[in-house]
């Protein structure tokens, strides 16, 4: 480990942020622990909590300054890393989406978009947990508690039959699901309690002469009149569709099976959040999302003459963000496919024979920033040579709808 140089007042300053840093965490930690108990919090815990980490967060930085400047932590002193009570920097963010602590996250969970409170109570429809409602389920017995789970036609969808899956279930699904998406924590979420749903908005496209359609700034002299104008408005009009999984079992699997349930959630849980965030980034529209890649808001930057095919280079990233919205600038964040990893993690830009090359990738704390915005991999993209293969993109700006309901139905066929 490389030591670094402070004098006394710096290493001062060192010592105390190190001592707040700990004391935050452990502050932080009841939260956490009653996260990851699925108790919930409240309103005024997650109000603390967000103090908490912004707090954490500035101190975590300004450490990272200090080291940055000094070449390192002190002798003697650790650097900043992952332990068991370091809960702010990865395990506490990571469980941020359960509680609405942070702004950009909050109304993506079961509770706060339906119920508007992170501690809400969820009904389990009498069942003692989620294998109880399946076994009962594929059982075809007749049980009273399911009574109150038949699904009556619906809106749009008059076929639509089989069980509401109880509300506590229904969020653990979906929010459990959130943790390896990357488009619904960051886009703004709102609950649907019809097939459609309609949004009003200014139309803010072209700034060129005004802004949001008709808005126009005009310097006043003293007792002068403003001219009245008017904005141009749009509508936004989401229409509810159906995401299904249809899996056989036997009978005997889902009596006997060991841990199917734990088996049964985890797949299903991954499989919402995989063929969910596939949609919100490629789907066509088409009796499904439509996705950012085939939106027509789309932006594509042209490669460089000559430049070879399933590559990515320096100037292809910087044109992506010359491109960007500056509206979009604070939120954005970038999506690759992780077969552009090997080339992102060698990308840099050189600075002469007598300088060090910068690195566009930094890695900090587990997670990846390039050129300081943060760098997300996933499946979900294009591979290496396609178009959408890398994405920039302020996922605030997506807006998704989504309705109560998860339903669970058995079919009478074979298994």
């Amino acid at each position: 480990m490389k030591i670094g140089k402070y004098d006394g007042k710096t290493l001062e300053r060192y010592l105390e942020l190190k001592n707040k840093r700990t004391l935050l965490a452990e502050e932080g930690l009841p939260i956490l622990e009653r996260l990851r108990d699925s108790r919930g919090i409240s309103s005024e815990q997650a109000a603390h909590g967000k103090e908490v980490i912004r707090e954490f967060e500035k101190i975590d930085n300004e450490i990272e300054e200090l080291e940055r400047q000094a070449g390192g932590p002190p002798e003697g002193a650790e650097p900043i890393k992952l332990d068991p009570q370091d809960i702010m920097t990865n395990r506490f963010r990571s469980y941020t989406y359960n509680s609405g602590l942070t702004d950009r996250s909050y109304g993506r969970t079961y509770r706060n978009l339906f119920y508007g409170d992170p501690g809400a109570s969820l009904s389990d429809g009498g069942f003692d947990n989620f294998r109880e409602f399946v076994d009962i389920l594929s059982s075809g017995r007749y049980d009273p508690r399911l009574r109150g789970s038949t699904r009556a036609m619906t809106e749009g969808v008059p076929s639509e039959g089989g069980f509401l899956v109880p509300e506590e279930f229904s969020a653990m699904l979906l929010d459990a699901a959130l943790e390896s998406e990357v488009v619904r924590p960051r886009a703004t979420v709102y609950k649907m309690e019809r097939q459609t749903r309609k949004i009003p908005g200014f139309d803010g496209y072209d700034h060129s002469s005004n802004l949001f359609g008709g808005f126009s700034g005009s310097w006043l002299s003293e007792g002068g009149t403003a001219t009245r104008q008017n904005a141009k408005l749009r509508q936004i009009a989401l229409t509810a569709k159906k995401l299904g999984i249809y899996t056989q079992a036997s009978r005997e699997l889902v009596e006997d099976g060991m841990a199917y349930d734990e088996q049964i959630t985890g797949a299903m849980t991954q499989a919402i959040g995989w063929f969910l965030d596939y949609a919100f980034l490629q789907g066509t529209g088409a009796g499904m999302p439509l996705g950012v890649l085939s939106d027509p808001a789309l932006v594509t930057a042209s490669k460089e003459t000559g430049q070879p095919a399933s590559t990515v280079l320096y100037e292809n990233i910087t044109k992506m963000l010359a491109r960007l919205h500056p509206a979009a600038f604070r939120g954005a964040i970038w999506a690759a496919n992780q077969t552009l990893l090997p080339q992102l993690m060698q990308m840099s830009l050189s600075v002469g024979t007598g300088g060090t090359a910068i690195k566009a990738v930094e890695e900090r704390n587990g997670r990846y920033y390039l050129l300081g915005k943060e760098l997300v991999f996933t499946e979900k993209l294009p591979t290496l040579g396609s178009e959408g293969d890398i994405l920039l993109a302020d996922f605030s700006k997506y807006a998704i709808g989504m309705r109560q309901e998860v339903v669970l139905d058995k079919s009478n066929a074979p298994g």
